[in-house]
């Protein structure tokens, strides 16, 4: 891990310090530490680091978010958030960034280390696939069959944007091995979106899929920027939750009912987005492999909708 450079921005020398003694604690590269996001731009140009550890609140004109943004314009770099701050605006500006993680002041240093390094496997593998895939588009460009064939090596879903099901798998595996290694449990998600039939029948085809966009949308505010999102076929949707040992599976239906109930008070069509859900936990011992444990998650999922829906 050595090779791994990282760039810390942090406007407080000491938590910048102690950032950096962390890092290279765990073996990782510090190539920067700069305390302003205009530094933090141009330090990125210079040194080409690998990942960037940026605090939201910065002294100067332009905050944390604005310089990732600008950073991401520029550079293919994982960036994760460091923050005080859980408002729900700070969280939505943050999220519209596509950060790695968004880890919360005070944080332990095990955390620090390892959401770098989930970042930085998670990052490679994704660079690897985007390799395959243009290798293998190029490939099939003069092909008869290069629609089809190039569904078959994508990772997301047309219509949602979120991971499909093969993206999910090859994503999932790495996560799990991870935290079976660090002896962290995850929780999976099934989802299952209810009506839709009805309202393909009812309102058409494409109101249906307006109604999985709208489920999407709602999985993606639910759910941590480090979470994997999946439409796992037709109306079902498979969520993997990373860090999910702090949250109870009360607490997790809670927040999608409210954001399920929220959507549905602001939406003007004829018709509620309504999911039923099954949540299994994936503990560090579990030896099941990702399909079993989906399968698991949609078993608790049938038995809930026989008591009701969310």
């Amino acid at each position: 891990m050595n090779d791994y450079r990282v760039l810390i921005v942090e406007d407080e020398a000491l938590i910048a310090h102690d950032i950096s003694e962390t890092l290279r604690n765990f073996g990782f590269s510090v190539v920067g530490s700069v305390s302003t996001a205009e530094e933090s731009i141009q330090a990125a140009r210079d040194l080409k680091p690998d990942i960037v550890i940026m605090d939201i609140v910065l002294k100067g004109e332009m905050d944390g978010i604005a310089a990732a943004e600008k950073i991401r314009s520029e550079h293919d770099i994982p960036i994760i958030f460091l923050t005080t701050f859980t408002e729900d605006h700070f969280v939505e500006r943050a999220a519209s960034q596509i950060p790695y993680g968004y880890l919360l002041k005070p944080f332990r240093s095990k955390e620090l280390g390892i959401l770098i390094e989930l970042t930085r496997q998670r990052h490679q593998h994704i660079q690897l696939l985007q390799r395959n895939n243009r290798m293998l588009a190029n490939k099939l460009m003069k092909s008869k069959k290069r629609e089809r064939l190039l569904e078959d090596i994508s990772l997301v879903d047309d219509l949602t944007g979120a991971y499909n099901r093969r993206g999910f798998r090859q994503l999932a595996r790495q996560q799990i091995d991870i935290a079976r290694r660090s002896n962290r449990s995850m929780r999976i998600c099934f989802f299952d979106c209810d009506y839709l039939k009805e309202i393909n029948d009812s309102f058409g085809h494409r109101e249906g899929d307006n109604a999985l966009r709208a489920a999407t949308g709602i999985l993606k505010k639910t759910f941590r920027c480090s979470d994997i999102i999946s439409r796992w076929g037709g109306d079902e949707f498979v969520v993997l939750m990373i860090n999910a040992e702090c949250d109870d599976i009360l607490f997790i239906e809670e927040r999608i009912a409210r954001h399920i109930n929220e959507y549905n008070d602001a939406a003007e069509h004829r018709y509620v987005v309504s999911m039923s859900c099954g949540i299994e936990k994936c503990e560090p011992n579990d030896t099941a492999d990702i399909d079993e444990l989906v399968t698991r998650a949609d078993e608790k999922m049938c038995n809930n909708r026989m008591c009701n829906r969310i």
